[in-house]
C-alpha cells in the first residue's frame, strides 16, 4: 500500500514523463482532462485498497470526494510538483505588501519614465 504523496507523485509522473521533481509545476502542465482523470485515478486505488486512506472504503462518493481534494492538496503543497515552492509564499503575498513602502509617492507627479521605473519595484 503506498502513501498518498508517493501515489500522486507518481501518478503525474505517468501522466507527465518529461516531468522534472522539484522544478516544473505540475498544476500547469496538466490538462483539464488529465487532471481529471489523476483524481478518479487515485479515487479509484484508494478503493481498491492501494493507496493508504483511515475511512471507510465502501463509500465511494466520499472516497472520490476525498480523493479529488486530496490530489489538488499534493499538487499546490508537495515540493516535488509545485516546483520547490512554498506555499502560500510568493510574488502575489509579496506583492502585496510591497505598496505600502510607497503610499507615500504620488505616482502622477512623476515622469512617464519614473512611473515606469517604480512600477518595477513593486
Amino acid at each position: 500500500m503506498k502513501g498518498q504523496k508517493q501515489a500522486v507523485v507518481e501518478k503525474v509522473q505517468m501522466y507527465l514523463p518529461n516531468f522534472n521533481l522539484y522544478k516544473d509545476i505540475a498544476l500547469v502542465m496538466l490538462t483539464r482532462d488529465q487532471l481529471e482523470s489523476l483524481k478518479h485515478e487515485v479515487g479509484q486505488d484508494i478503493i481498491h485498497g492501494a493507496i493508504d486512506y483511515s475511512k471507510d472504503r465502501n463509500a465511494s462518493h466520499e472516497v472520490f470526494s476525498y480523493a479529488r481534494s486530496m490530489v489538488m492538496n499534493h499538487l499546490k503543497k508537495a515540493r516535488e510538483l509545485n516546483g520547490n515552492q512554498v506555499y502560500g509564499v510568493g510574488p502575489a503575498v509579496v506583492q502585496s505588501r510591497q505598496p505600502k513602502a510607497l503610499a507615500s509617492v504620488n505616482v502622477d507627479l512623476l515622469t512617464e519614465d519614473l512611473k515606469n521605473f517604480v512600477g518595477t519595484l513593486v
